[in-house]
């Protein structure tokens, strides 16, 4: 998926506000975990700490409460979006998986600065319905 397809499945995801769970549809589950996996160094491992240190981070504001950075780390794992070693004590991004989801130039897309531009949009949209 390219970086404008990318844009336009978060902006549509956003429209409802925060995300309270990962979306229900694979195609847009996969490019936010894709995001996700994204925002890790390609050539690091991590232990576990960093990578939740990282997903909250990532996370911004646009998580909601039902959302959290270990469900967010776990649906990683389950999907092959990070690599654990088998102690489960080392995390690493798996870039196969993440370039089946997303271009190379949708990495850079930061979902929090998105969802403040649909917010910001909605915002003007329901001034101006009421003046």
């Amino acid at each position: 998926m390219d970086k404008q397809q990318t844009e336009a499945i978060l902006r549509r995801l956003f429209k409802g506000g925060v995300l309270e769970w990962i979306p229900r549809n694979s195609d847009d589950a996969a490019v936010v975990l894709a995001l996700a996996a994204s925002s890790l160094d390609p050539q690091r491992t991590y232990p576990e700490t960093e990578v939740n240190e990282q997903l909250l981070d990532w996370m911004g504001s646009f998580c909601g409460r039902s959302l959290d950075h270990v469900t967010i780390r776990r649906c990683l794992v389950d999907d092959s979006f990070l690599l654990r070693d088998s102690a489960g004590a080392s995390y690493a991004a798996n870039q196969a998986v993440i370039n089946t989801v997303i271009e190379p130039a949708a990495r850079s897309i930061r979902p929090q600065e998105i969802f403040d531009e649909v917010q910001l949009e909605r915002a003007r949209r329901k001034r101006a319905a009421l003046s």
